[in-house]
């Protein structure tokens, strides 16, 4: 054969190859998809087809190999390694798909999934010529059947179109990567600037269509909001279609192409349901497989670090871990782990388990203390409530109006206890707390050192009791007064105060007052033995949210006897015929006392009621110091709250008896306020109604007929946006009474509490003669002294 023969055949071949590099355009808008495949049989080998015609029209002569070039001859010596020259085509990685028998191909293609299918068809221009005519269509539907549960190719749609919009993430119109999901209703998967372009908001489509057209409400074009869209195409072609059956005008072929179109749009959405279906199991398989595939990982991560001695908890990055990002970055992917991976990230894994190992250590650490504070709590509540129980006595029921048919009622009295804060000052618990051990190991040397820690609670008692003990007889001594202890009501079993130290039965007394002399303090309130507790927070709090700080015992130096709450008890407790009471009876029954003397109605407390008489007191001397500011004005203004006079009143009362006694009910009457009053510089108004008006009219001033506008008027409120023109205590009639303003409800539970709450009276006694009626007071004397009484084990719990 020639040789100008042999390169011109070698020629023609090169230009019948097929450059695999060359990416073809998206496979839905192929045209070739459907045409005979004329150019390849089945029988040949791929590559063998390429020349076949070129070849078959050649002359039948011999071919001869072209003749070999002579080599280059060098004086060098030493040999070159010579680099495999790259080449394009056939003889790149698809040479041995592309050289390969037709039937072989199809059988291999049968194992692949849709998405291999679409990669290789746009791997270059002979497997898309390959894949994309009609006789391929086989290979489609083989890789359909691989993928369990995929629905039926759509209508009017090709195999590659529909399994490219499955399984490609890429746009319908423009091919770019898309992040979008398919959506089933209209068919499409678009990017963002595609959604704007080639949607429609319903409200923009012609009513006569709406029903025709396909629309999703799914999908959404950036910053636009509509209840459906539909493709701008899709109405285009819908209305030239209208358009030209309207032009008709045949009224059953248009009625007939409607229906034809709803039928569509019905199937459409019928379909549409099968795919979203199937799209959500194939989104949960794919996340299932990631999540496998990452615990595979982290598996195996783990068990290469057990190896080198970690521990899992090493390995367990808690909330308390300030790299629980960075671990979850290297170890929770869905690389599998290779040896290379492995070898890159274990410098970076191994900082960050020993910084989580010393955190988690931390934790653990401030755990096994946070369980010590609670045992130890749990042990002191214990030891109090067996070592240091409730004092328990009756007394006489200071309660006038009960005191027929309530004769007693059963009082309690804890000593005052040391909370956390005070039990770590002895070193002995403060080693018990700080010493890094379990909460169990803690209880066991709690145990064995119980009797040592009881004595030093007894201690702390004594030292607290001592002390203010010393204040009052000091006090008492200073004055030539000789006190008197508490008396108990006579009870048939032994006297419960027997066993009572002498100086706990001082400070238990009614009348033994004291006050706290911080220069903050505006109002000299009275304070007795149990209020001192609260104020001091003595009354053995174990809350776990305290002070873990060690606090030294308590000193009393801000804590002065109340000279005048204490004359002024004592008269009270005279007149009721009671000099000997505890405060414990008195202010167990809450807040139900009122002045037997003046006009004010306002229930009180036990200390409240002597705190009123003291100012009373103080106001009246302060009048006869000047005696020239009434005497010119011409004012008569008597001591009503002088034990001296108006014999005939008690000096205190309950507060349903008053209000009987008055003729009116509690928030009835208009408020009056004393003109007399006011003309005396250093007395408060007087508000109250009519008929205690005139009692105040005419036992303080002796005005025997008071006259509306000379010595009273009705109450006017100030202008000012909080000005209360002098307030009085009477004004509680409209703002001070919840509920029911009945005397008996005003009186058990004056103060709007509710039992609820845990305000009201307890009686531990079994015969059930307490009061029981929400006095705002609890007999415990571990309260506060202002009616918030409170179980330290249930501030604990």
């Amino acid at each position: 054969m020639p040789a100008r023969t042999s390169a011109r055949l070698a020629k023609k071949e090169r230009q019948a190859r097929v450059d695999i590099d060359e990416i073809n355009d998206d496979i839905e808008h192929d045209s070739n998809f459907g045409k005979p495949h004329k150019r390849y049989p089945v029988t040949a080998p791929l590559s063998n087809k390429v020349c076949s015609k070129e070849h078959g029209e050649s002359e039948p002569e011999e071919q001869h190999p072209p003749p070999r070039k002579r080599q280059r001859t060098t004086a060098k010596s030493t040999k070159t390694v010579v680099r495999k020259k790259q080449v394009r085509g056939k003889q790149g990685g698809l040479a041995d798909l592309m050289n390969m028998p037709i039937d072989v191909f199809t059988e291999i293609a049968s194992h692949l999934l849709p998405i291999d299918i679409i990669s290789l068809t746009r791997s270059n221009k002979f497997f898309r010529s390959l894949l994309m005519h009609r006789s391929a269509i086989h290979i489609w539907n083989g890789s359909m059947k691989n993928v369990e549960g995929l629905p039926r190719c759509p209508t009017g749609m090709s195999e590659p179109h529909y399994l490219s919009l499955m399984f490609s993430k890429t746009c319908t119109k423009c091919g770019v990567p898309a992040r979008g999901k398919m959506d089933p209703n209209l068919l499409v998967r678009f990017c963002g600037p595609c959604r704007s372009t080639h949607l429609m908001a319903l409200e923009s489509v012609p009513s006569a269509l709406i029903s025709l057209v396909h629309f999703s409400g799914s999908i959404t074009p950036p910053k636009r909001r509509s209840i459906g869209y539909a493709l701008r195409e899709d109405v285009s072609g819908l209305l030239a279609q209208y358009e030209g059956k309207k032009r008709l005008n045949d009224e059953a072929e248009m009625e007939k192409w409607a229906n034809a179109q709803r039928d569509l749009v019905v199937e459409r959405r019928d379909q549409a349901q099968v795919l979203r279906a199937f799209l959500i199991t194939l989104e949960f398989e794919r996340e299932q497989e990631l999540g496998d595939a990452k615990e595979a990982r982290r598996s195996e991560i783990k068990r290469r670090l057990a190896e080198m001695g970690w521990a899992q908890e090493d390995m367990d990055f808690g909330w308390w871990s300030d790299n629980q990002r960075s671990w979850h970055d290297l170890v929770s992917q869905a690389k599998p782990l290779t040896d290379r991976i492995w070898a890159n990230i274990q410098p970076k894994l191994i900082p960050l388990l020993e910084t989580n190992r010393r955190q988690r250590l931390e934790i653990e650490r401030e755990n096994r203390q946070s369980e010590r504070r609670r045992s130890l709590s749990k042990l002191f509540l214990e030891m109090r409530d067996q070592s240091f129980p409730v004092l328990t006595f009756k007394a006489h029921n200071p309660v006038l109006r009960l005191s027929t048919s309530m004769p007693t009622i059963s009082v309690t009295h804890r000593d005052p206890f040391p909370d956390f804060a005070h039990a770590l000052n002895w070193p002995l618990v403060k080693d018990l707390f700080e010493t890094d051990a379990s909460a169990v190991e803690m209880e066991a040397n709690f145990t064995q050192r119980r009797d040592e820690i009881q004595a030093l609670v007894a201690e702390w008692q004594g030292q607290i009791q001592t002390q203010l003990v010393g204040l009052l007889r000091n006090s008492l001594e200073s004055q030539d007064e000789v006190p008197c202890p508490i008396v108990a009501a006579p009870n048939e079993g032994p006297d419960l105060l027997a066993d009572v130290p002498a100086d706990l039965k001082l400070l238990l007394r009614a009348d033994s007052f004291f006050h706290n002399a911080l220069p903050s303090t505006l109002v000299k309130q009275p304070l007795s033995y149990g209020n001192i507790f609260s104020l001091k927070g003595l009354v053995g709090s174990h809350s776990p949210y305290g002070s873990s700080q060690p606090q030294a015992p308590p000193i009393f130096d801000n804590i002065h006897w109340y000279p005048e709450a204490h004359e002024a008890a004592q008269e009270i407790l005279a007149d009721l015929g009671k000099p000997d009471a505890s405060y414990l009876e008195m202010k167990s029954v809450g807040s139900v006392f009122v002045c037997g003397r003046c006009h004010e109605t306002e229930s009180q407390t036990w200390e409240g009621m002597v705190l009123h008489y003291v100012e009373h007191k103080q106001l009246y001397a302060k009048l006869q110091e000047d005696e020239s500011v009434l005497s010119d004005r011409g004012i008569r203004y008597n001591n009503v709250h002088d034990p001296e006079l108006f014999t005939d009143k008690p000096m205190i009362t309950d507060f349903a008896t008053k209000t009987l006694e008055n003729g009116t009910s509690a928030g009835l009457g208009r408020l009056q306020v004393c003109k007399v009053c006011e003309k005396i510089p250093t007395v408060k108004a007087v508000i109250a109604v009519e008929s205690g008006m005139q009692k105040h009219l005419s036992d303080v001033h002796e005005i025997a007929e008071p006259k509306v506008g000379e010595h009273y008027t009705i109450r006017t409120w100030g202008t000012g946006s909080f000005e209360m023109d002098g307030y009085d205590s009477d004004e509680s009639y409209y703002i001070d009474h919840g509920g029911c303003s009945c005397p008996f409800h005003q009186m058990f539970g004056g103060l709007g509490y509710s039992d609820e709450y845990g305000y009201g009276y307890s009686d531990e006694d079994e015969d059930d003669h307490g009061l029981g009626f929400g006095l705002g007071y609890d007999d415990d004397d571990d309260d506060d002294g202002f009616g918030l009484g409170s179980d330290d084990e249930d501030v604990y719990w």
